[in-house]
């Protein structure tokens, strides 16, 4: 039950001190954790051929708050999670945060309790739908050139280009760079803007 107790419901059934912490925060860092491993050893086995770029991507497309929130939704966390009175009030069992750290705090315990190899298994099939859809569906490169570039100059030029500060101007708190790429030696481009 550890798994699915809220700090809200926690905090309102704090009786004095306590020794222990009986939250789902400690599961869920630990869940977090042991998630992305088991995550990470699902996609190597579906995509053997997958660069390390495109197997990122990947499961970042898997493990982040919209997606694991879908995973707690689909198992009806809602209906188990101990919330705070405060939290049940403000909409807390329908909060994606809420939800993904329940999540989250069941794959702590499920390893806790039965291992890695439990827990791999269990997320290759809460996955399966997803893992088939991201199978065919290409990677979108469009908002990450610079992971685009680098992998396009390893492949012609069997280089990593590099990027250094041309310039930079303005206030601190409002700076504007000057930043170029460099392959083999040669300036490729230089670009202005608010990061680097």
């Amino acid at each position: 039950m550890l798994a699915l107790t809220h700090k809200s419901f926690a905090n309102e059934q704090a009786s004095g001190y306590s020794t222990t912490k009986d939250d789902n925060e400690r599961l869920e860092f630990l869940g977090d954790a042991v998630l992305d491993l088991a995550v990470s050893e699902v996609l190597m086995t579906r995509f053997p051929l997958d660069s390390e770029g495109a197997l990122s991507k990947k499961r970042a497309s898997l493990v982040n708050e919209d997606a694991l929130s879908k995973i707690a939704s689909n198992l009806k966390l809602e209906t188990l999670i101990r919330l705070g009175k405060g939290e049940i009030k403000t909409g807390g069992l329908q909060k994606p945060r809420i939800l993904a750290s329940a999540f989250e705090a069941i794959v702590g315990a499920v390893f806790q309790d039965a291992g890695f190899n439990v827990v791999r298994d269990m997320i290759g099939r809460l996955l399966e739908a997803r893992l088939i859809e991201i199978a065919s569906a290409p990677i979108d490169f469009s908002t990450d050139f610079k992971t685009r570039l680098q992998e396009k100059a390893q492949e012609v030029k069997k280089a990593t280009p590099t990027y250094r500060v041309e310039s930079e101007s303005g206030p601190d708190h409002d700076k504007i760079f000057v930043v170029a790429v460099d392959l083999g030696g040669e300036t490729l481009a230089s670009g202005t803007g608010k990061s680097k």
